[in-house]
């Protein structure tokens, strides 16, 4: 009877090492924690605003009355190399928000990310009226969607200019940047920006963007209109400059 008892006892500790190892073993396993996209659009080293007067690169004035773009298709790349997709996260950024939801994604390093301006082809030839009010690809007001084209406008800036010759008048001259179709989408990559998510607290990835450097070599004074068909040229220099328009912002 005692052998069995002593027995009995070892079995209990064993097991009970068992679970606590296995417990431990979870505890310390990668956790899904929430991610968060923090964006400024900036006008140089101002903050973009609807109404404020601005100076180009050559000292010429302008002003904002409509600043929105598409951010989609976002992937994380862990140090591994592996790549984890945030599935069906469509952004549309303007000045008037900060702050993005982009999901849920396992805690642990990693060693970069990337994202597209613009939208994929299937997203951008949905049709915007199967979408509840609250989703981005909504029918929005004002509109940034071509109904003509079956398609999404990208990147859509308006204003008015000052178009005198020698860039010394006040903003007077509507001006239109309309950026969109599937070619013109362009990947914005930071696949060697490293940043943490870890365990039990939410992450963010922090940009700015600047519209300055997306206009940077287009004369607003004569290159002020574009529905990309109409100025293709025009529309793809804009297009061209998202890259370096994208800065990661310092902890």
């Amino acid at each position: 009877m005692k052998k069995f008892h002593f027995l009995f006892i070892a079995l209990m500790v064993f097991a009970s090492a068992s679970f606590v190892g296995c417990n431990k073993d979870e505890e310390t396993g990668p956790t899904t924690e929430k991610i968060s996209l923090h964006l400024h659009s900036m006008v140089g080293t101002d903050e973009a605003a609807y109404g404020i007067t601005y100076h180009d690169g050559s000292g010429r004035q302008f002003n904002l009355s409509d600043f929105r773009y598409y951010l989609s298709n976002f992937v994380l790349i862990k140090e591994s190399g592996e790549e984890v997709p945030l599935s069906g996260v469509v952004l549309l950024a303007s000045p008037a928000a900060h702050q993005y939801e982009l999901g849920e994604v396992p805690s642990g390093s990693y060693k970069g990310f990337r994202f597209l301006v613009g939208l994929d082809s299937a997203t951008n030839h949905t049709d915007p009226t199967i979408y509840p009010a609250d989703n981005p690809l909504s029918i929005q007001s004002p509109g940034i969607h071509w109904d003509w084209n079956s398609g999404y406008i990208f990147m859509k800036i308006e204003g008015y200019v000052d178009t005198t010759l020698n860039a010394d008048g006040s903003p007077d001259f509507e001006y239109f940047y309309h950026v969109g179709m599937d070619e013109l989408k362009r990947t914005i990559d930071f696949s060697t920006s490293a940043f943490e998510v870890k365990s039990g607290a939410d992450a963010e990835l922090a940009l700015e963007f600047d519209l300055l450097k997306a206009l940077s070599n287009v004369e607003m004074r004569t290159e002020n209109e574009t529905h990309t068909f109409n100025n293709m040229p025009l529309a793809e220099k804009i297009a061209d400059n998202w890259q370096s328009a994208f800065s990661v912002m310092p902890e």
